[in-house]
């Protein structure tokens, strides 16, 4: 029997312990580019070519009650009023159940869109992972 729990993916961003998850799907991690590409020719011929970007996207949804939607804030907001990358920072994805591993440096590409309702709602928050690694990994039986 294997067993993931929620609670144990660690996630850090430029210093900051990311917490106070919305319900659901609460992390994306996708890459942007495929990592090999490959071109036919007109006799059938099939050429793969390596490609080099290791970017992602990642998401991650919190509640807006969450206090790290403000520490976020002010990282982004110390990265849009300087002229030198001030909201830069390594960032980290850690299943300590398991061992999937998520590494890089990123930054926060825009802020959450705030919606406001009856009940409270998530706040999306996008980053970029440059230079990253990954390793996929599984959970262990117990």
């Amino acid at each position: 029997m294997k067993t993931y729990d929620p609670k144990k993916i660690d996630i850090i961003f430029a210093g900051i312990r990311i917490g106070g998850f919305a319900d659901g799907t609460f992390l994306k991690i996708a890459p942007k580019s495929p990592r090999f590409t490959s071109k036919s020719g007109v006799d059938g011929e099939v050429t793969r070519s390596r490609m080099h970007d290791t970017r992602r996207d990642v998401e991650f949804t919190l509640m807006q009650t969450s206090e790290t939607n403000d520490r976020l804030s002010a990282v982004f907001k110390a990265d849009v009023d300087s002229t030198n990358g001030e909201g830069v920072g390594a960032f980290m994805v850690q299943d300590r159940n398991g061992s999937t591993l998520i590494e890089g440096t990123a930054y926060i590409t825009t802020d959450p869109d705030a919606e406001f309702a009856g009940e409270a709602g998530p706040r999306v928050w996008k980053l970029e992972l440059v230079e990253g690694s990954a390793t996929h990994g599984g959970n262990p039986s117990v």
